[in-house]
């Protein structure tokens, strides 16, 4: 199955995103600025800070991902704050569209990938010892964007997509999903992945893939020999201002019951698939 959707009227749009739980929008950003944005990238990315984690790929340690990417690179704020994002993601599904986390993925040569799963779906313990509900805690609708920075491939690890009615075959409501999940990650559990049926979403720079957080994903190992940059944000509904939101998600997670600090809300880290180390 593959998926190469145009839509450029709205109502088509939400109709679609609704059924689906996504939409490839083709052509939807302007290629030159995120030409420009990569550049910036690849030229500052060397530095030391915080936010940058870090993977070995054969014995060579290279960067994998910039968390908060906004805050770090002005440029990226500009296009993933944009009036034309922000503006199409509230007529799309979130009414009060917020910035709820960012990330750039690098996917260097020889990057891995991650088990499929499904986002912001498990249990998680706050510094109080009291369970917690996932990005529930934060909100009931999300909605991720992937902005490819370079064309994402098959070859290179792009992303492989399920709609979102198939993870109602795990539950009605994020209690049960939870259930079918793998503990202590959003993995679902091998038994279930029967239950889905995964396509690949290869982009090219300019266009913009949107999905429903209920939308199950995974990405495979970079078989190629160039990166696959993408700039992976999400967004939520909510009355809270964004930087609110986004101060308490992330401090939740520094102090979250995790021998990592600043990794994730789980306790473990996501398990392998196909390498030991893994950037989606």
């Amino acid at each position: 199955m593959k998926y190469n959707i145009v839509l450029n009227n709205s109502k088509k749009d939400n109709f679609f995103f609704k059924k689906k739980g996504f939409l490839i929008k083709k052509n939807f950003l302007d290629k030159r600025n995120l030409v420009k944005l990569k550049d910036i990238i690849e030229k500052k990315n060397n530095k030391k800070n915080i936010f940058y984690y870090y993977e070995k790929v054969g014995a060579k340690k290279i960067i994998r991902r910039i968390e908060r990417v906004t805050e770090d690179t002005p440029q990226a704020k500009k296009i993933l704050c944009s009036k034309k994002l922000i503006n199409y993601l509230k007529d799309l599904y979130l009414k009060k569209c917020r910035l709820f986390k960012d990330k750039l993925n690098f996917k260097h040569p020889g990057g891995g990938g991650y088990k499929p799963h499904i986002d912001g779906h498990f249990l998680w313990t706050d510094k109080n010892e009291k369970k917690k509900y996932g990005w529930k805690e934060y909100s009931n609708k999300f909605v991720s964007v992937v902005i490819p920075l370079e064309d994402s491939t098959l070859k290179n690890g792009c992303i492989f997509l399920a709609e979102k009615n198939f993870t109602n075959k795990l539950g009605k409501n994020f209690k049960d999903i939870v259930k079918k999940i793998e503990k202590n990650t959003p993995n679902i559990k091998k038994k279930y992945l029967k239950l889905f049926k995964f396509f690949p979403v290869e982009l090219e720079i300019g266009d913009v893939l949107f999905f429903d957080w209920r939308c199950a994903h995974f990405s495979k190992k970079n078989n190629s020999n160039s990166s696959r940059m993408i700039l992976y944000a999400t967004y939520c509904d909510s009355d809270k201002n964004s930087n609110i939101l986004r101060n308490k998600y992330y401090k939740d997670k520094k102090f979250s019951k995790n021998p990592i600090k600043n990794k994730s809300l789980l306790n473990w880290l996501f398990c392998p698939i196909y390498s030991k180390n893994m950037t989606i």
